[in-house]
């Protein structure tokens, strides 16, 4: 048996810090229908033996509500139902459920990505941003892939138009390396960016030919 020490709750999970120095980590969900309090004392064992028991109703609530208000990877689900302290047991039969179901689908979800932000962003990018939410590096080459050449130098001239737009000084040789740097963090390829700024280069503003020393 242990003696509830402190109870610290955060993003919808509640630490309990417990007298021999061990923390359980207990879904808030769950504690409403089993609360407990500072200076119980409890069996740590039967209360993890609740949470498995108990948790997977509360934990695809949770995951349903999320993809409510827009699509998730299945890593986004997984990383916060773990946060929130459901295990591993529960979070793989959510994760089974919402497959079953189609609310799931890690491919469209890479799809749907990088086609919402493509207007701001290159393929290198997106594929990042995508695997940071958890889709694998496969499944999001594929998604940035099917973004056209022609629609990513588009905007990668817009891009470069409104930097050029705030830059003051001549178009250099340094303004040329520092807007190739700004497209590279954007995540344009080099080919992109070179194409991007002889575009502007070759503007009805400037002159007829573009610097020498920009490549060719």
């Amino acid at each position: 048996m242990e003696k509830i020490l402190e109870i610290k709750k955060a993003q919808g999970c509640a630490t309990l810090y417990l007298e021999s120095g061990d923390k359980l980590r207990v879904p808030v969900a769950l504690l409403r229908e089993h609360p407990v309090r500072i200076g119980q004392v409890i069996e740590p064992l039967l209360l993890k033996e609740l949470v498995i028991r108990r948790g997977y109703p509360h934990a695809l609530d949770s995951a349903v509500r999320m993809l409510s208000l827009r699509s998730r990877s299945e890593g986004e689900i997984r990383t916060h139902l773990s946060r929130t302290g459901y295990p591993a047991v529960c979070i793989q039969r959510v994760i089974e459920r919402l497959y079953a179901e189609g609310l799931l689908d890690d491919e469209a979800f890479a799809n749907e990505w990088a086609q919402s932000r493509a207007h701001r962003h290159g393929r290198a990018r997106l594929q990042r941003e995508l695997t940071s939410r958890g889709v694998d590096k496969e499944t999001a080459r594929e998604a940035v892939a099917k973004l056209p050449d022609e629609e990513q130098l588009a905007d990668a001239v817009r891009l470069t138009g409104r930097f050029l737009g705030r830059t003051r000084g001549d178009f250099d040789r340094k303004l040329y390396q520092r807007t190739l740097a700004m497209l590279a963090r954007h995540g344009y390829d080099a080919d992109i960016a070179r194409r991007a700024l002889e575009i502007i280069a070759k503007g009805e503003d400037a002159p007829e030919a573009p610097p020498q020393w920009l490549p060719r």
